[in-house]
């Protein structure tokens, strides 16, 4: 008897160990559906699990039987048979209505999850995922919870998961915060947001922000990216049929059409490796296959880290093969490749320009390209098409920059002003960079050129640390008007509001990433600015 209780207490360590390391790798989740795909032209080695979608429950915990057992059963022998984990997915949108009613008794969850751990004891499945869109605030809210609880319950005594598909950047009232400890992990749906360009770089960035500012751990924190594109509402388009109409497997938009094109796929599993511990995607049978496949553009950058891409939203330095370093000059002067040493104006703020290209900014000015007619400057409070380049990763390690002009930066060697006028890259248009650390950027911030500020204003602590209060102190506020605060990124996006009628004012930077902010302060005519780095 002891001896099997030893065996069954091993079992269960084994198990644990197995579930715990299922939730520790950098995880790529690929959404595969009933309706479409073939299970022989699946990528097995790109990815870690398959969402099988969908099974769907009935109001009272039951479940329909699976459109084809047979074709679940044979994607199952093929994942596994790859290392690859197999969950059921359950609910999507218009199947997820028996939700609504079993999730609110105790019997009707019950008979749910002893339904979901029976389904996966026969298609030997690996857990579970919950796709209800979306559960409404209060009773069903509440009930969601208390029925991810039950079913986690089951599924680890079983050495399986259990996970939910949440909403991109909003839901506190769908998908309460005592949801996090609860569910393995969630699959938070950063795209279907506003098209054409529904599924942008920016609103990854933004609703990474939003789940890990309400409190979801980054280990439980799976960023989803379309594997389509969207017109309007009436429909998407595969990649593979995008590609196949003649859109551009590196660009963003086709047409009237927005879809995630290779770079800016690459660039949003940089963004998940950093930020969150997976990356999910609806779904995988729209990809294209060979070259152009965007699996294989997130397994590149899974295998090699962020090498490949653009470090967007991230402050550099870039080093011409002279060995001098790329200054913005104060952003008064056009720009040179001469800086001995890595001073605020030889910072870059690397932003996402959309369509797969990337902006440079100092000093809260964009560096223009000045299509190649004059030397280049970085001076331009927007960033329209000159100020938006191509990031182009050379065999060497270095990067080239193109401009929309089709033409590529060059150091002209530190000699003359830079420019960006040449048809090929060679030794003066490589450039190496890193990375630069907030530290350092804090400690050089008196040499970068800020934006036009008050006597008066006072704007404290200024670097911040993220998840502070960040105090505004206007000494000649008269209190006629309101005094409105606000709080912009580089490209004028406006990401936090207040409206106070005192001249001191507190705000949390709780929901921002490390960076450089801009708050604009009004009250009657009168308006101020001043910069702000968040570490």
């Amino acid at each position: 008897m002891q001896s099997l209780y030893r065996r069954s207490l091993c079992l269960m360590a084994i198990l644990l160990t197995l579930t715990l390391h299922a939730i520790s790798q950098f995880k790529v989740i690929g959404y595969f559906p009933n309706w479409e795909g073939s299970v022989s032209a699946i990528q097995y080695s790109k990815l870690t699990h398959i969402n099988y979608a969908f099974l769907i429950p009935n109001s009272d915990g039951s479940l329909q039987a699976p459109d084809d057992p047979a074709r679940l059963r044979s994607l199952v022998t093929a994942a596994h048979a790859a290392g690859v984990k197999v969950i059921i997915s359950v609910g999507g949108g218009g199947g997820d209505v028996g939700f609504r009613t079993f999730s609110l008794t105790a019997s009707g969850r019950t008979t749910f999850v002893n339904n979901m751990v029976n389904f996966c004891n026969t298609y030997n499945l690996d857990g579970v995922d919950l796709d209800w869109e979306y559960p409404n605030a209060g009773t069903q809210a509440s009930a969601f919870v208390t029925l991810m609880s039950q079913l986690a319950t089951a599924m680890h005594a079983n050495g399986r998961v259990a996970t939910a598909a949440v909403i991109g950047d909003y839901g506190d009232d769908s998908f309460l915060s005592t949801l996090f400890p609860v569910a393995d992990w969630l699959n938070i749906m950063a795209y279907d947001d506003n098209p054409p360009d529904h599924s942008t770089y920016n609103l990854a960035v933004q609703c990474l922000n939003y789940w890990l500012g309400r409190g979801l751990p980054k280990e439980k924190a799976v960023l989803g990216v379309p594997f389509y594109g969207r017109r309007d509402w009436s429909g998407d388009y595969g990649f593979a049929t995008l590609l196949g109409m003649g859109a551009d497997p590196y660009a963003d938009r086709y047409g009237d059409i927005g879809y995630n094109g290779i770079t800016t796929i690459k660039n949003k599993t940089s963004l998940a490796l950093s930020q969150a511990a997976g990356i999910m995607i609806w779904e995988i049978a729209q990809d294209a296959t060979g070259t152009y496949s965007l699996l294989s553009a997130i397994k590149d950058v899974v295998n090699n880290g962020n090498t490949t891409t653009a470090p967007i939203g991230k402050t550099i330095w870039l080093k011409g093969n002279n060995s001098q370093y790329v200054s913005s000059k104060g952003n008064v002067n056009p720009m040179y490749c001469n800086a001995t040493a890595v001073a605020g104006w030889n910072q870059f703020l690397v932003g996402d320009g959309g369509n797969g290209k990337i902006t440079l900014s100092n000093g809260g000015y964009f560096v223009s390209s000045e299509n190649g007619e004059q030397a280049m400057n970085c001076n331009r409070t927007v960033a329209d098409d000159w100020e938006k380049f191509d990031w182009i990763q050379n065999a060497d390690g270095t990067v080239s920059l193109r401009g929309n002009n089709g033409l590529y930066v060059s150091s002209e060697d530190g000699a003359a002003a830079m420019t960006c006028n040449r048809t090929t890259a060679q030794g003066w248009e490589t450039f190496s960079w890193a990375e630069i650390s907030a530290a350092r950027i804090a400690a050089s911030q008196d040499s970068v050129v800020s934006l036009k500020t008050e006597t008066g204003l006072v704007v404290y602590p200024n670097p911040v640390s993220k998840g502070s209060e960040l105090t505004i102190n206007v000494a000649g506020y008269d209190g006629k008007s309101p005094l409105q605060v606000t709080v912009k990124d580089l490209y004028q996006r406006t990401l936090l509001y207040k409206k106070a009628g005192t001249a001191r004012v507190s705000i949390s930077t709780g929901n921002l990433v490390p960076g450089m902010y801009v708050v604009v302060i009004t009250y009657g005519n009168q308006i101020f600015t001043k910069q702000v780095l968040i570490l």
